[in-house]
């Protein structure tokens, strides 16, 4: 796998996050439709394995930007949410799921893991869904 299972171990292991949240509910990869909200997907946006001359060296460094998106039904919804505030108060709790970490996680070597990039929010009123998201850059051995 990659920095996205580091991640999504980690959200699944905070029990804030899962007070909210359940780890059921918290997927690498799109959600599929008529998922039960709210939820939590975590996918790659870009992924830099570091080459070197020789291209066949062991414990290869890679530099993954992973996203956090978190979606909420809002109070007009099926069944009602609590729309951006439970999106807001959900991303606040990220930064301390997704703590600046080094060291064995869900078995892969983790250098670092960094917060990056906030948003935007989202809304769609048809569906009545609300959402935002939270980058980070995990840096690990494979």
């Amino acid at each position: 796998m990659s920095a996205v299972a580091v991640v999504r171990y980690l959200l699944t292991q905070a029990a804030a996050v899962t007070a909210i949240i359940p780890a059921s509910r918290i997927v690498a990869g799109d959600l599929p439709l008529n998922f039960t909200l709210p939820a939590i997907s975590v996918m790659e946006i870009s992924s830099n394995p570091r080459n070197t001359v020789a291209m066949n060296g062991a414990n290869v460094l890679h530099t993954e930007r992973v996203q956090v998106s978190v979606l909420f039904k809002g109070p007009q919804g099926t069944p009602a949410g609590t729309g951006l505030p439970g999106v807001k108060g959900v991303l606040a709790l990220l930064l301390a799921a997704v703590p600046h970490t080094h060291g064995t996680v869900n078995g892969f070597d983790v250098l670092s893991i960094l917060p990056d990039q906030e948003g935007p929010d989202l809304q769609d009123v048809a569906t009545s869904l609300y959402s935002g998201s939270r980058d980070f850059i995990v840096k690990y051995r494979s």
